[in-house]
């Protein structure tokens, strides 16, 4: 089951906790939208003999760009790859990105069948830890709206482990992605990566880090909780309701061929092969206005493959195949 991601690496600000590759400003956001179409023409043929079946636009925060910028971009998919057979088009978006308005022109112009939302918390001083700018009293009318105008195949994030949020507001925040009936809930422990804004308010004693004990025990309340409401917990940090797992999501831990588009992204030809964009908007732009591809490759070696197989195994709950 091959896939497409689109990488869309803009942000109205960054998140202390983020490691992907995105940028606070919009400066180069036209010049990416005509490199991305450039760079969807050239690799046209990456994913043959197949063809894809999933198509997941992330970020950074998609849900940022415009319904043009977004037509253009499926308009320029739909000239250059096969898509009669793919089943699931996700779209990752923050909840204040996400109006009536938006949500219906999303319904009426585009093909996206899925929404991944979000959230992080319901809880302002969990945001504030994080650098989130949203108010989560909009959350529900959000998801209220995303119903009304069709969307029905939702997924939501939480993170547990930040140090302010409580067992008390971490259930509650599984509470109500259980009584929103969202059939698809991603859960992250809070990470600390190298040179974030977080990373850095840690080691100069301006935060409290997370506390291995507290993701233990939140880890534990995830897992029981949504478990005991019917979802599965098919991967590690990810649980949903039956049939609503993520299928494009789940080419990455089956070792699926994939295509990554757009600045900061990642391939792989299924066999011994992979490939990654440069993190560099100037880059990235500047060789596509050339017609050439901005991106290294590292060939797999079959103890590579053999490692990654048991890493990405035991993330899932069919774990190895001792046939393997």
């Amino acid at each position: 089951m091959a896939g497409i991601y689109i990488h869309i690496p803009f942000c109205k600000n960054k998140c202390y906790y983020c490691n992907f590759f995105s940028v606070a400003s919009l400066k180069h956001r036209s010049g990416f939208i005509q490199s991305l179409c450039t760079e969807i023409e050239l690799q046209k043929e990456f994913l043959l003999p197949d063809i894809p079946r999933t198509i997941y636009i992330g970020g950074g925060t998609p849900s940022i760009l415009s319904l043009n910028e977004l037509e253009d971009i499926f308009k320029t998919l739909d000239t250059h790859f096969d898509l009669s057979k793919v089943e699931e088009i996700t779209l990752e978006a923050n909840p204040e990105d996400l109006s009536l308005e938006t949500l219906r022109a999303y319904q009426k112009y585009l093909p996206i069948n899925r929404l991944s939302i979000g959230i992080q918390s319901l809880f302002e001083e969990d945001l504030q830890y994080l650098n989130r700018k949203q108010n989560p009293h909009l959350i529900e009318t959000t998801i209220e709206n995303a119903y009304l105008c069709g969307f029905h195949n939702l997924s939501v994030d939480f993170i547990y482990g930040i140090p302010t949020l409580s067992n008390e507001h971490l259930q509650e925040n599984l509470e109500f992605a259980v009584r929103m009936k969202i059939p698809h809930i991603s859960c992250y422990s809070l990470s600390i990566e190298d040179k974030t804004p977080l990373a850095l308010q840690i080691a100069k004693g301006l935060v409290n880090p997370p506390a291995e004990e507290q993701s233990i025990e939140q880890f534990q309340l995830v897992h029981h909780f949504l478990e005991s409401h019917g979802y599965k917990h098919y991967e590690i940090s990810n649980y949903a309701l039956d049939g609503k797992e993520s299928q494009h999501n789940s080419n990455y831990w089956n070792a699926t061929k994939y295509l990554g588009l757009g600045a900061g992204a990642h391939s792989y030809d299924g066999k011994y092969s992979r490939h990654w964009n440069v993190s560099n908007l100037t880059e990235y732009i500047q060789q596509l206005q050339e017609h050439k591809l901005p991106c290294e490759y590292e060939h797999l070696t079959d103890i590579d493959l053999f490692n990654e197989y048991v890493m990405l195994a035991l993330r899932t709950s069919k774990g190895i195949d001792l046939g393997y």
